[in-house]
Protein backbone atom coordinates (compact mmCIF):
# COMPACT_ATOMS: atom_id res chain seq x y z
CA UNK A 1 0.00 0.00 0.00
CA UNK A 2 2.74 2.39 0.33
CA UNK A 3 4.70 1.71 -2.68
CA UNK A 4 1.26 2.37 -4.19
CA UNK A 5 1.30 6.09 -2.37
CA UNK A 6 4.95 6.65 -3.40
CA UNK A 7 4.21 6.16 -7.01
CA UNK A 8 0.60 7.90 -7.34
CA UNK A 9 0.99 10.65 -4.19
CA UNK A 10 -2.62 12.34 -5.10
CA UNK A 11 -4.33 8.80 -4.30
CA UNK A 12 -2.94 9.09 -0.62
CA UNK A 13 -3.98 12.76 -0.43
CA UNK A 14 -7.55 11.92 -1.70
CA UNK A 15 -7.97 9.21 0.61
CA UNK A 16 -6.49 11.73 3.62
CA UNK A 17 -9.66 14.44 2.16
CA UNK A 18 -12.19 11.90 2.26
CA UNK A 19 -11.06 10.86 5.92
CA UNK A 20 -10.59 14.71 6.99
CA UNK A 21 -14.31 14.51 5.36
CA UNK A 22 -15.88 12.12 7.45
CA UNK A 23 -14.90 13.27 10.70
CA UNK A 24 -15.80 16.81 9.47
CA UNK A 25 -19.32 15.07 9.21
CA UNK A 26 -19.02 13.19 12.39
CA UNK A 27 -18.06 15.94 14.65
CA UNK A 28 -21.27 17.84 12.72
CA UNK A 29 -23.71 15.14 13.39
CA UNK A 30 -22.34 14.95 17.10
CA UNK A 31 -23.37 18.55 17.18
CA UNK A 32 -26.63 18.78 15.75
CA UNK A 33 -27.69 15.79 18.11
CA UNK A 34 -26.52 17.29 21.12
CA UNK A 35 -28.43 20.33 20.12
CA UNK A 36 -31.36 18.70 19.21
CA UNK A 37 -31.23 16.17 22.55
CA UNK A 38 -31.22 19.64 25.14
CA UNK A 39 -33.27 21.95 22.73
CA UNK A 40 -35.70 24.06 25.17
CA UNK A 41 -33.56 23.41 28.33
CA UNK A 42 -32.32 27.04 28.71
CA UNK A 43 -35.29 28.18 26.81
CA UNK A 44 -37.08 31.35 28.27
CA UNK A 45 -40.88 30.30 29.10
CA UNK A 46 -43.09 33.32 28.23
CA UNK A 47 -46.90 33.06 28.84
CA UNK A 48 -49.89 35.30 29.12
CA UNK A 49 -49.09 36.58 32.44
CA UNK A 50 -45.64 38.39 31.01
CA UNK A 51 -47.89 39.56 28.34
CA UNK A 52 -47.12 43.74 27.97
CA UNK A 53 -48.46 44.29 24.46
CA UNK A 54 -48.40 43.64 20.45
CA UNK A 55 -47.48 45.61 18.05
CA UNK A 56 -48.17 44.50 14.19
CA UNK A 57 -44.40 43.48 13.62
CA UNK A 58 -43.95 42.36 17.36
CA UNK A 59 -45.34 41.13 20.94
CA UNK A 60 -43.30 42.14 23.77
CA UNK A 61 -42.96 39.98 26.97
CA UNK A 62 -41.88 40.96 30.21
CA UNK A 63 -38.36 39.31 31.04
CA UNK A 64 -38.95 35.92 33.70
CA UNK A 65 -36.30 36.81 35.35
CA UNK A 66 -35.38 40.58 35.48
CA UNK A 67 -38.62 42.84 35.80
CA UNK A 68 -36.57 45.76 34.56
CA UNK A 69 -35.97 44.37 31.10
CA UNK A 70 -38.51 43.12 28.40
CA UNK A 71 -38.44 40.52 25.76
CA UNK A 72 -39.58 41.76 21.74
CA UNK A 73 -40.27 38.48 19.21
CA UNK A 74 -40.33 39.08 15.56
CA UNK A 75 -43.98 38.53 14.54
CA UNK A 76 -42.19 37.11 10.99
CA UNK A 77 -38.38 36.57 11.27
CA UNK A 78 -38.57 37.10 7.70
CA UNK A 79 -38.82 40.84 7.71
CA UNK A 80 -36.13 40.86 10.29
CA UNK A 81 -37.78 44.09 12.11
CA UNK A 82 -35.51 43.67 15.25
CA UNK A 83 -32.26 42.99 13.53
CA UNK A 84 -32.43 45.59 10.99
CA UNK A 85 -33.12 47.87 14.33
CA UNK A 86 -30.27 46.47 16.19
CA UNK A 87 -27.61 47.99 13.10
CA UNK A 88 -28.62 51.19 14.06
CA UNK A 89 -28.07 50.57 17.64
CA UNK A 90 -24.55 49.09 17.07
CA UNK A 91 -23.89 52.32 15.23
CA UNK A 92 -24.59 54.48 17.72
CA UNK A 93 -22.86 52.71 20.73
CA UNK A 94 -19.90 52.81 18.43
CA UNK A 95 -20.40 56.70 18.24
CA UNK A 96 -20.32 56.56 21.96
CA UNK A 97 -24.01 57.91 21.95
CA UNK A 98 -25.48 57.44 25.56
CA UNK A 99 -29.10 54.87 25.56
CA UNK A 100 -30.65 56.63 28.73
CA UNK A 101 -33.50 58.33 26.17
CA UNK A 102 -33.41 55.44 24.16
CA UNK A 103 -34.71 51.87 25.31
CA UNK A 104 -31.11 50.00 25.87
CA UNK A 105 -30.44 46.63 23.94
CA UNK A 106 -29.07 43.45 26.40
CA UNK A 107 -28.96 40.65 23.46
CA UNK A 108 -30.97 37.89 22.61
CA UNK A 109 -31.85 34.87 24.20
CA UNK A 110 -34.08 31.82 23.79
CA UNK A 111 -37.76 31.30 24.08
CA UNK A 112 -40.95 28.96 23.84
CA UNK A 113 -41.82 31.97 21.42
CA UNK A 114 -38.93 31.84 19.02
CA UNK A 115 -35.76 34.06 19.32
CA UNK A 116 -36.12 36.84 21.75
CA UNK A 117 -34.22 40.35 21.51
CA UNK A 118 -33.94 41.82 25.38
CA UNK A 119 -34.11 45.74 25.84
CA UNK A 120 -34.65 47.35 28.97
CA UNK A 121 -38.47 47.88 30.55
CA UNK A 122 -39.23 51.13 31.64
CA UNK A 123 -40.63 51.94 34.74
CA UNK A 124 -42.23 54.84 37.19
CA UNK A 125 -40.90 55.65 40.68
CA UNK A 126 -43.52 53.35 41.49
CA UNK A 127 -42.50 50.22 40.08
CA UNK A 128 -45.39 49.98 37.68
CA UNK A 129 -44.33 50.01 33.55
CA UNK A 130 -44.40 53.41 32.38
CA UNK A 131 -47.16 54.83 29.97
CA UNK A 132 -47.00 55.98 26.60
CA UNK A 133 -46.95 59.63 26.21
CA UNK A 134 -50.19 59.44 24.28
CA UNK A 135 -51.86 57.88 27.22
CA UNK A 136 -51.03 61.32 29.01
CA UNK A 137 -52.64 63.49 25.90
CA UNK A 138 -55.47 61.50 26.09
CA UNK A 139 -56.38 61.53 29.83
CA UNK A 140 -53.69 63.50 32.25
CA UNK A 141 -55.18 66.79 33.01
CA UNK A 142 -53.07 67.67 35.72
CA UNK A 143 -51.20 70.95 34.77
CA UNK A 144 -47.62 70.14 36.60
CA UNK A 145 -47.62 66.28 35.02
CA UNK A 146 -48.36 67.51 31.68
CA UNK A 147 -45.25 70.25 32.22
CA UNK A 148 -43.26 67.19 33.16
CA UNK A 149 -43.82 65.28 30.14
CA UNK A 150 -43.08 68.29 27.88
CA UNK A 151 -40.14 69.43 29.31
CA UNK A 152 -39.56 65.20 28.51
CA UNK A 153 -40.71 65.18 25.09
CA UNK A 154 -38.67 68.49 24.28
CA UNK A 155 -35.42 66.68 25.76
CA UNK A 156 -36.11 64.06 23.75
CA UNK A 157 -36.53 66.03 20.88
CA UNK A 158 -33.00 68.16 20.94
CA UNK A 159 -31.14 64.76 21.94
CA UNK A 160 -32.26 62.77 18.86
CA UNK A 161 -32.11 66.46 16.64
CA UNK A 162 -28.32 66.44 17.83
CA UNK A 163 -26.81 63.19 17.58
CA UNK A 164 -29.27 62.98 14.36
CA UNK A 165 -30.69 59.61 15.72
CA UNK A 166 -32.60 57.79 12.84
CA UNK A 167 -35.89 56.87 13.33
CA UNK A 168 -39.01 55.23 10.91
CA UNK A 169 -41.38 57.59 12.34
CA UNK A 170 -42.43 59.39 15.70
CA UNK A 171 -45.62 58.52 17.35
CA UNK A 172 -47.34 59.04 20.76
CA UNK A 173 -47.34 54.97 21.29
CA UNK A 174 -43.88 54.58 20.61
CA UNK A 175 -42.64 56.88 23.45
CA UNK A 176 -43.07 56.19 27.02
CA UNK A 177 -43.38 58.85 29.91
CA UNK A 178 -41.22 57.36 32.98
CA UNK A 179 -42.19 59.34 35.66
CA UNK A 180 -39.06 59.68 38.13
CA UNK A 181 -41.85 61.55 40.80
CA UNK A 182 -45.24 62.41 40.64
CA UNK A 183 -44.33 65.69 38.96
CA UNK A 184 -41.20 65.50 36.78
CA UNK A 185 -40.28 62.42 34.60
CA UNK A 186 -38.64 61.82 30.71
CA UNK A 187 -39.43 60.61 27.76
CA UNK A 188 -38.19 57.42 26.19
CA UNK A 189 -37.79 56.27 22.78
CA UNK A 190 -38.69 52.61 22.43
CA UNK A 191 -39.65 51.60 19.32
CA UNK A 192 -38.84 52.28 15.92
CA UNK A 193 -35.01 52.95 15.31
CA UNK A 194 -34.00 53.24 11.87
CA UNK A 195 -34.16 54.55 8.75
CA UNK A 196 -36.91 54.41 5.99
CA UNK A 197 -35.69 56.94 3.35
CA UNK A 198 -35.53 55.45 -0.19
CA UNK A 199 -31.50 56.97 -0.57
CA UNK A 200 -30.31 56.90 3.33
CA UNK A 201 -27.94 59.23 2.65
CA UNK A 202 -28.31 60.69 6.66
CA UNK A 203 -27.10 57.25 7.73
CA UNK A 204 -23.63 59.19 6.91
CA UNK A 205 -24.08 62.94 6.96
CA UNK A 206 -25.13 64.07 10.63
CA UNK A 207 -26.03 67.57 9.15
CA UNK A 208 -28.29 65.66 6.92
CA UNK A 209 -30.07 63.34 9.64
CA UNK A 210 -30.72 66.27 12.07
CA UNK A 211 -32.99 67.63 9.45
CA UNK A 212 -34.27 64.66 8.64
CA UNK A 213 -35.12 64.18 12.57
CA UNK A 214 -35.90 68.16 12.94
CA UNK A 215 -38.93 67.56 9.67
CA UNK A 216 -40.35 64.32 11.27
CA UNK A 217 -40.28 66.00 14.60
CA UNK A 218 -42.22 69.01 13.17
CA UNK A 219 -44.60 66.96 11.27
CA UNK A 220 -45.29 65.06 14.54
CA UNK A 221 -46.00 68.43 16.27
CA UNK A 222 -48.50 69.63 13.66
CA UNK A 223 -50.15 66.27 13.98
CA UNK A 224 -50.35 66.42 17.74
CA UNK A 225 -51.58 69.85 17.63
CA UNK A 226 -54.22 69.02 15.28
CA UNK A 227 -55.60 66.05 17.43
CA UNK A 228 -55.66 67.98 20.18
CA UNK A 229 -56.66 71.28 19.20
CA UNK A 230 -60.18 71.49 21.60
CA UNK A 231 -58.44 70.88 24.28
CA UNK A 232 -56.46 73.85 25.28
CA UNK A 233 -54.59 72.66 27.99
CA UNK A 234 -52.55 70.15 25.58
CA UNK A 235 -52.85 72.33 22.63
CA UNK A 236 -51.13 75.41 24.14
CA UNK A 237 -48.47 73.42 25.63
CA UNK A 238 -47.60 71.52 21.87
CA UNK A 239 -47.70 74.88 20.44
CA UNK A 240 -44.98 75.88 22.97
CA UNK A 241 -43.09 72.35 22.14
CA UNK A 242 -43.23 73.34 18.58
CA UNK A 243 -41.85 77.07 18.60
CA UNK A 244 -38.49 75.54 20.36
Amino acid sequence: MLVCFEKCPFLGYLLHFCYKSIASIDNRFCTWMTIYMFKGEDELVLDDSLFLGKGSRRICYCHPQDRNKCIKIDVNERLRTTPRELKYYKRYAGKGIRFDLIAPYYGSVATNKGKGYVFGLVRDYDGQVSKSVGYYLNVCRHEQVLDGLMKGMLELKEFMIFYGIMVKTIERQNMLYQRTDFHNGRVIFIDGIGNNQFLPSANYLRFHARRVVRRKWSKFEHHLMSKYQNTSMVYERLKALGEK
